[in-house]
């Protein structure tokens, strides 16, 4: 019994000293924990959302009713009314036809381009000066590894060399091969006018080879009436089988999407507002608030407007984008430095050599575990970049000395 008794007052005593210990380890710590200090740095922080919203542009739709068709330009390619958009075709044969039309082009642009030199002897050296400096003109090309510019001056230097090996025997030949070719081409063209056909452009602007429903729903009119419910609810119609892409005529564009109605307060229209799209190689695009639709369930429909990048914009509808309302500069303050004085003014301690010494701040925004403060440098009083910031210190006065 008496046994039992000794080893309960054990336990106790031990249980005991171990809270003695805990509570005064963190006694020790308040007081002799060595001094928190934070760098004071400048700093910028923007006030915005993070949102999913569509790319509004003017569209038309192009058609081609044609079993197949061949685009001709590429995407976001400007072009003019009239330019030809793409080649349709009734059947692979007309298809087929066309292809030995552009090889049979190309041939007679080099013969044409040889003959056109004479072959006298001063005109030999001409020759092959300039055969020299189109080598090294398409040399750079291949190095940057532009084949396609290259390709493009393949035509007139086969042009050249062909006219430099040339003898008059070999022009009377070539005279008969161009005469030859014409009227191959001739021939096929006549053939290729019932069955192959051009799709141009009925008006100018940029081309996209993507068409998704949304051309006749999501319009420039649309925007001037549309509410936050028809927004949620968008559905594309259902795509032309005909369709080949589509002409959009202006190079300004819209955004249209919802916001907390708490962030637009101090938002009006006519604004420019910094924009970032993870799809757009542009780090901010700056764009012009168009329109502030009304309040719904905290939300509130923003439609903003750009007039640049159309090339790049060509692609997208739906998107996500972080769109920043308002932008704050100054220097970083944790939280834990930040103290409030009986007259309610708010300021910290710097650390002047082992000397604490008060500041007053101006609080800008509050960035979550900091916050921005007004960078005033109109006198050496006020917080400047570099100072050692007082962070948890404790019973703290203007001059304690606190190393």
């Amino acid at each position: 019994m008496k046994q039992g008794k000794i080893y309960t007052k054990v336990i106790l005593w031990l249980f005991l000293g171990a809270v003695v210990c805990y509570f005064g380890y963190y006694i020790f710590s308040a007081v002799y924990a060595p001094l928190t200090t934070a760098t004071a740095i400048e700093y910028e922080a923007g006030s915005g959302s993070y949102t999913t919203g569509y790319v509004v542009r003017e569209e038309q739709v192009v058609l081609s009713h044609y079993d197949i068709t061949t685009l001709l330009v590429a995407e976001g390619e400007r072009v003019s009314m009239g330019q030809s958009l793409a080649t349709g075709y009734r059947s692979t044969d007309a298809q087929d036809r066309q292809g030995q039309i552009q090889e049979l082009e190309h041939q007679l642009e080099q013969l044409q381009y040889a003959y056109a030199y004479s072959a006298d002897a001063a005109d030999q050296a001409v020759l092959d000066s300039e055969i020299q400096l189109q080598l090294e003109d398409m040399n750079q090309y291949v190095a940057r590894r532009d084949m396609n510019s290259a390709v493009d001056r393949s035509a007139s230097l086969k042009g050249l060399i062909l006219r430099r090996t040339s003898s008059d025997a070999d022009n009377a030949a070539m005279s008969q091969r161009i005469a030859d070719l014409k009227q191959q081409l001739e021939d096929l063209r006549a053939a290729s006018s019932a069955d192959t056909r051009t799709v141009a452009a009925d008006r100018s602007g940029f081309f996209s080879g993507t068409v998704d429903g949304f051309e006749s729903v999501l319009t420039v009119d649309a925007l001037r009436k549309l509410t936050l419910a028809q927004l949620q609810s968008l559905e594309p119609e259902e795509v032309p089988e005909t369709a080949i892409g589509k002409i959009i005529p202006s190079s300004t564009w819209y955004y249209v999407t919802s916001v907390p109605a708490s962030l637009l307060q101090d938002v009006r229209k006519g604004d420019a507002v910094p924009v970032t799209f993870a799809s757009v190689s542009n780090d901010n695009l700056t764009m012009t608030v168009e329109r502030l639709g009304d309040e719904e369930n905290g939300q509130q429909l923003l439609v903003l407007s750009c007039d640049r990048y159309m090339q790049d914009m060509t692609l997208l509808r739906e998107q996500s984008a972080d769109v920043v309302f308002s932008s704050y500069s100054g220097l970083r303050v944790p939280k834990d430095a930040i103290r409030v004085t009986d007259d309610q003014r708010t300021g910290v301690y710097i650390l002047e050599g082992s000397a604490a010494v008060w500041k007053y701040v101006t609080l800008l925004h509050d960035n979550g575990e900091s916050y921005v403060v007004e960078l005033d440098k109109s006198s050496t009083d006020n917080l400047w970049p570099g100072d050692e910031i007082i962070v948890g210190g404790r019973d703290l006065y203007n001059g304690k000395v606190v190393r």
